[in-house]
């Protein structure tokens, strides 16, 4: 079995709940996972432009501290040229600002011995050179070793400390200023990273939504559109679709479908094989019925031409004549019309058995002459309940003759059994006006009201 048919049996037995589970945590993890790796991506960025302030901190640090010892050089030269206290103030004070701030230098390059090394250098050198300019400044406060402290001055090794100490300072910046290149560089890196990180996070994004719409899409919204159609199925008599497959809440419902579907269909053909059965049993007495009325009819016919002879008593004749063209004629049409109605709801039900379900004949009825068709059935028990049937105007419809027939016969055969016995009773039979009704043909269905 291959990777992705082993992957495809594992989801099918996933449940719903579980399947929404995944669905929400798979985006959940992977937004946990890139809001991690951006956090970093964030540190990283400003560990760097922390690193590149603090480059650009050192070199400003550096030139400060250089321009302090030159000032301090410069106070000296002052004193020692006018005798001016003020450039002996001007002294103390350069050379506290520049001893500070070389220390603090130090401690800003703690994290580079190599830059750390140099900074002592030049701090051991500023201060021995401080050390000089402090004698020198002491005779010049007098003025009768004043021009000693100018002689002082101008010895080489004052030159030189200032030329030595540029050296340093240059070589110290030009380093600072390498590192200073390099964390810029490393900062436009994290920078561009960065926004390279959250475009790739949004693609991602739509990505796993893409991924997900369509795992959701093949996994559950596809599965829940061929339940809906089963259903739809199911109602129309119509066969379902092939069952899901898997093991979750939507396979064993479309189950549950198909089992219903399946017990539908077994009872429907044992209904039709009933119905069958019965309309053909029922054709059987109903041909003997009509053609024993027939045979009735034919009788009635020979005793209506024995009455007839003239040497049968006239008294005895016009009783049998109206025995005979009365009861006996009306009796035998209302079996035969109750047999033609029988006969239609038997053709209707073999039709309903060969099909599987009722299938009307549509067609333009004349209701009015349907209800006279039923009324003329229902003769003989219309006149047992001495009752009167009234039929108003009905206009005609559009539909199965057999169905509108049963319709009425059913409404008058109520209205018939629910009469006072009591006394006779008027049944009416109309409609109400179709535009009152909205363009639409409505029978009432029956109403009975009683004679005084």
């Amino acid at each position: 079995m291959s990777g992705t048919s082993r992957g495809v049996e594992a989801g099918a037995r996933l449940t719903i709940i579980k399947k929404g589970l995944i669905l929400v945590a798979v985006p959940l993890l992977a937004q946990l996972i890139f809001l991690v790796v951006l956090y970093k991506m964030r540190l990283d960025q400003m560990q760097a432009q922390g690193w590149a302030l603090h480059s650009k901190d050192v070199i400003a640090q550096t030139e400060g501290a250089f321009r302090v010892i030159m000032e301090s050089r410069s106070a000296v030269r002052g004193l020692a040229l006018t005798g001016d206290p003020a450039f002996f103030s001007a002294w103390e004070k350069s050379r506290s600002n520049a001893l500070v701030q070389l220390r603090a230098l130090r401690e800003l390059v703690a994290d580079n011995l190599t830059q750390q090394n140099r900074i002592d250098g030049i701090l051991q050198q500023t201060e021995d050179v401080f050390a000089r300019l402090e004698a020198i400044a002491n005779l010049a406060k007098r003025p009768e070793t004043r021009d000693t402290a100018i002689a002082a001055l101008k010895e080489p090794w004052a030159a030189r400390f200032l030329e030595d100490l540029r050296l340093k300072v240059n070589d110290f910046l030009k380093e600072e200023e390498a590192l200073d290149d390099g964390r810029r560089a490393r900062l436009a890196r994290a920078s561009r990273e960065q926004a390279w990180t959250l475009i790739g996070g949004a693609l991602l994004a739509l990505l796993s939504t893409t991924v997900l719409a369509y795992v959701f899409s093949r996994s559950i919204a596809s599965r829940v559109a061929v339940l809906i159609d089963n259903t739809r199925r199911l109602a129309a008599g119509e066969p379902l679709a092939a069952p899901l497959g898997g093991r979750d809440e939507l396979a064993r419902l479309d189950r549950v479908f198909h089992e219903m579907a399946d017990s539908l269909a077994q009872k429907d053909r044992e209904n039709e094989m009933f119905v069958y059965s019965v309309s053909h049993d029922l054709r059987s007495p109903l041909v003997n019925l009509q053609g024993f009325s027939q045979e009735l009819a034919l009788v009635c016919e020979d005793l209506r031409r024995i009455v007839s002879d003239k040497e049968f008593p006239a008294a005895m004749r016009e009783r049998l004549t109206t025995l005979i063209d009365r009861d006996a004629s009306e009796s035998i049409q209302f079996i035969q019309t109750a047999v033609r109605r029988l006969a239609a709801i038997i053709d209707a039900l073999l039709r309903l058995s060969r099909v599987g379900r009722v299938v009307y004949d549509w067609q333009p009825i004349d209701v009015r002459a349907a209800v006279e068709r039923v009324v003329k059935a229902l003769g003989n028990t219309i006149a047992q309940k001495g009752a009167r049937v009234v039929i108003g105007e009905l206009p005609p419809a559009s539909g199965d003759p057999t169905a509108i027939e049963q319709i009425f016969a059913n409404l008058l055969s109520n209205a018939l059994n629910y009469l006072d016995p009591s006394r006779p009773g008027i049944i009416k039979v109309g409609s109400h006006d179709a535009e009152a009704a909205g363009d639409a043909n409505i029978y009432y269905g029956l109403s009975a009201t009683f004679a005084d």
